[in-house]
C-alpha cells in the first residue's frame, strides 16, 4: 500500500503549494466573524480525540498539505482525527490570544466529531502555536510535540503536570536547537513527562521522505510513562 510519504516523495521536485495531501477534506468554521479553513482526515466515523496540527510559516494551504503528508503519523495515533488549520492572511496562529484560541477550538468541536483530550503537533511557527494553544486552553489537551517549536511566553499551566511533551529539532537546525534547549530547561520538573529528541541530518524542515513516525512513537512512550 502506498503511504502518504511515499506518494509525496514522487512530488518532491514540485513546489510545496502543489503537493497534495492524501484523503483529507477541506472544511471551514467561523470564528469571531472570520472564516478559518482547515484540512481534516478522520480516523473513523466515530467520535475520537483530535490531533491538532500547525504548519510552519504562515500555515497556508500548501504548507498544511505538506504537513499532512510528511509530519503526521501513519502507524501511531491512528485513532485520532487529524485537523490542520490553514492560516489567515494577516494572523499567525501563535499570535492568537486566549479567547481566539478557545474560539477556534470550540468551533472545531462543534463542527467535528471530536471527544476527550487531544494532542497538538507543530513545526516552527506551528510549534510556537502548539505552546500557545496548550497554554490558552490547557484542559483541551494531554500533550504536544513540536518539531521544532519555541515558547511564546513564560506560562506553564498547572494542568501541564499531566502533559506529555516532546521537543524535537533537526541536527542541522542550530538556531532552533538553542530555542529547544531553552524550552526544555524551562519545562524541567514542571510537566508530567518531557523529552528532547534530535532528528538526525534534518534541517528546519524535514524532507518529504523522512519517517516521522518514530517521533510520535516517542510521544506515545511518554504517555505510557504517565499511565495512559
Amino acid at each position: 500500500m502506498l503511504t502518504r510519504r511515499a506518494a509525496l516523495a514522487g512530488l518532491a521536485a514540485l513546489p510545496l503549494a502543489t503537493a497534495a495531501a492524501a484523503q483529507s477534506d477541506l472544511r471551514s468554521v467561523r470564528v469571531g466573524g472570520r472564516q478559518i479553513d482547515y484540512l481534516v482526515r478522520y480516523a473513523s466515523s466515530a467520535a475520537a480525540p483530535m490531533l491538532l496540527c500547525f504548519g510552519g510559516g504562515d500555515a497556508n494551504q500548501g504548507i498544511a498539505e505538506y504537513y499532512d503528508a510528511v509530519y503526521t503519523p501513519e502507524s501511531v495515533y491512528r485513532d485520532h482525527h487529524v485537523i490542520l488549520p490553514i492560516g489567515l492572511p494577516d494572523r499567525l496562529f501563535y499570535s492568537f490570544d486566549d479567547g481566539e484560541a478557545r474560539g477556534l477550538l470550540e468551533a472545531l468541536a462543534a463542527a467535528e466529531p471530536v471527544t476527550g483530550r487531544g494532542l497538538i503537533s507543530g513545526v516552527s511557527n506551528g510549534g510556537r502555536a502548539a505552546f500557545r494553544f496548550a497554554a490558552a486552553v490547557p484542559e483541551a489537551f494531554r500533550g504536544f510535540v513540536v518539531m521544532p517549536g519555541a515558547m511564546v511566553d513564560d506560562r506553564v499551566p498547572e494542568t501541564w503536570r499531566d502533559y506529555a511533551i516532546l521537543l524535537a529539532y533537526g541536527t542541522e537546525d542550530h538556531g532552533w536547537k538553542a530555542q529547544t534547549d531553552q524550552a526544555f530547561a524551562a519545562l524541567q520538573g514542571r510537566v508530567g513527562a518531557l523529552e528532547r529528541v534530535a532528528l538526525a541530518g534534518q534541517g528546519h524542515v524535514v524532507g518529504p521522505n523522512y519517517d516521522i513516525d518514530p517521533v510520535y512513537t516517542r510521544l506515545r512512550a511518554l504517555e505510557t510513562r504517565l499511565g495512559r
